[in-house]
C-alpha cells in the first residue's frame, strides 16, 4: 500500500554522447533528462522526463520546458497525494497541465511507487490482463545519419557483433535508396534492416518508396509529418512494405484515427511521447484490437527511460525489436545501477525485482547533474 507523497526531488542531469546523433531534423551531442524521485513514508519512485534539447526533430518539448511545468504545475499537485491503483495514477496524472513528456516523468515515478507496493515489477503489472509476458526483449541496432556512406556502414559493422535483432537507419530527402543499396550490398538480404525518416518526406516522394519497397525492408517508421494522415495512407496504398506510425502514434486519439484511415500497419509506443505508462499500455491495447504490431521506441532516454522501455516491450503485441540499447552503446555513461547491458546476444534481461528494478548511482547523478530541486508537504 502506497502513503501519502511526502518529497519530490527533481534533478537535471546532462551526459554527453560518444558521437553526435544526426537525422534528418537536427543534430544532438548531449542527452537531457529529468530524474524524477517521489518518495512517501515507505518507499522511493523512479520517473524520468527525457525530451531532446530544442531545436533536435522529434518534437517541440524542451528540457527547459519539462522542467518548468513539473516544477510550476505537477510536482505541486502531487505532493500529498495517495495513490494504490493505476487507475488512481491516471486520474491523478489527468489533473496536470503539462507537457506529455514531463507528465511521463511523474506518472512513470508512481506506477513504480505502486508495483512496489504491489511487490511486482512493472511488466506484472502492465502485462497483469495479457496472455503472456516475455522475459526477455530484444534488441535494435539504431544508426543516426553519417558524412560518408562508410561511416554508416562500419558504424553498424563495428555493433553487429552484439548479436543486434535488426538495424535501422535514418534517411532523409537525397539520403535514401543509395544509403540502403549500400547496407544491403554490403551485410545481404539477411540482415533484418528498417528505414527511418522522422516526418521528412511528402507525397510527392512516393515514388522514393517505391524504389525502396524493392529492398525487403521492415518498415518505413514516419515517412511523413506527423498530422499527414492522408499522405501516409496513400503511402501505404502504394507499397507493400508496411508503414510504421511514430511521430503520428503521440495520442491515442490520432492513432485511432491513423490506423481507421489505413495510414499505417505498424506502430511505435515512445513511454516519453504518450506521457507515460497508463497511456503507453493503452496504446498498446488499441493495436491488439486492431490486430496492428507495436513495438517500443526510445528517443533515446537515459538509464530510468530506457529501463521503462524494457518492461513496456514485455507486452505480447510487441512485435518487433526496441529501439532500447545498452547504455555503452549513446552515452559515455550513464546513472542507474547496473547499466542497461545486454545480457544474451541481441536481448536485454526483464528486471525481477519488484518496480522498475534499477536504482540509481547518487555519485553519477551529482557528477552529471545541472540543477536539482526539491519538493515537500511541508515547503512547496
Amino acid at each position: 500500500m502506497t502513503n501519502a507523497v511526502e518529497r519530490v526531488v527533481l534533478t537535471h542531469l546532462q551526459i554527453p554522447l560518444k558521437e553526435p546523433f544526426r537525422i534528418s531534423g537536427g543534430e544532438v551531442a548531449v542527452k537531457d533528462a529529468i530524474l524524477v524521485t517521489v518518495e512517501t513514508g515507505h518507499a522511493i519512485g523512479l520517473g524520468e522526463s527525457s525530451p531532446m534539447s530544442a531545436g533536435f526533430g522529434y518534437s517541440d518539448d524542451t528540457p527547459e520546458g519539462c522542467w518548468e511545468d513539473l516544477c510550476e504545475r505537477i510536482v505541486p499537485r502531487l505532493l500529498g497525494q495517495t495513490f494504490t491503483t493505476t487507475e488512481e495514477i491516471a486520474a491523478l496524472a489527468e489533473s496536470w497541465e503539462g507537457s506529455r513528456f514531463a507528465v511521463a516523468g511523474a506518472e512513470t515515478a508512481c506506477w513504480d511507487l505502486v508495483a512496489q507496493g504491489r511487490h511486482e515489477t512493472i511488466a506484472e503489472m502492465l502485462g497483469a490482463e495479457q496472455s503472456f509476458v516475455n522475459t526477455q526483449v530484444e534488441s535494435g541496432l539504431a544508426a543516426g545519419l553519417y558524412p560518408t556512406i562508410v561511416e554508416l556502414l562500419k558504424t553498424i559493422e563495428a555493433h553487429l557483433s552484439a548479436g543486434y535483432r535488426r538495424v535501422k537507419i535514418k534517411i532523409a530527402p537525397g539520403l535514401d535508396v543509395e544509403l540502403v543499396r549500400a547496407v544491403r550490398q554490403h551485410f545481404g538480404d539477411d540482415l533484418p534492416l528498417m528505414v527511418d525518416a522522422n516526418g521528412a518526406y511528402t507525397r510527392a516522394d512516393i515514388d522514393v518508396f517505391r524504389e525502396l519497397d524493392n529492398y525487403d525492408l521492415l518498415m518505413f517508421e514516419q515517412p511523413m509529418a506527423a498530422a499527414d494522415l492522408d499522405g501516409l495512407a496513400a503511402l501505404q496504398d502504394a507499397v507493400a512494405t508496411p508503414v510504421c506510425l511514430d511521430e503520428t502514434a503521440d495520442s491515442l486519439e490520432r492513432t485511432a484515427e491513423a490506423l481507421r484511415k489505413g495510414a499505417g500497419r505498424v506502430v511505435n509506443i515512445k513511454i516519453q511521447r504518450v506521457g507515460g505508462f497508463g497511456p503507453a499500455l493503452a496504446l498498446h491495447n488499441l493495436c491488439y484490437s486492431e490486430g496492428v504490431a507495436c513495438w517500443v521506441g526510445t528517443m533515446p532516454e537515459l538509464g530510468v527511460g530506457q529501463a521503462q522501455g524494457i518492461h513496456l516491450a514485455t507486452l505480447g503485441n510487441c512485435r518487433y525489436p526496441t529501439d532500447i540499447e545498452p547504455s555503452s552503446r549513446w552515452f559515455v555513461d550513464d546513472y542507474v545501477v547496473p547499466l542497461i547491458e545486454l545480457t544474451a546476444p541481441g536481448r536485454l534481461s526483464v528486471p525481477t525485482r519488484p518496480g522498475l528494478g534499477y536504482l540509481v548511482d547518487p555519485v553519477k547523478v551529482r557528477r552529471y547533474q545541472v540543477r536539482q530541486r526539491e519538493f515537500t508537504t511541508a515547503v512547496n
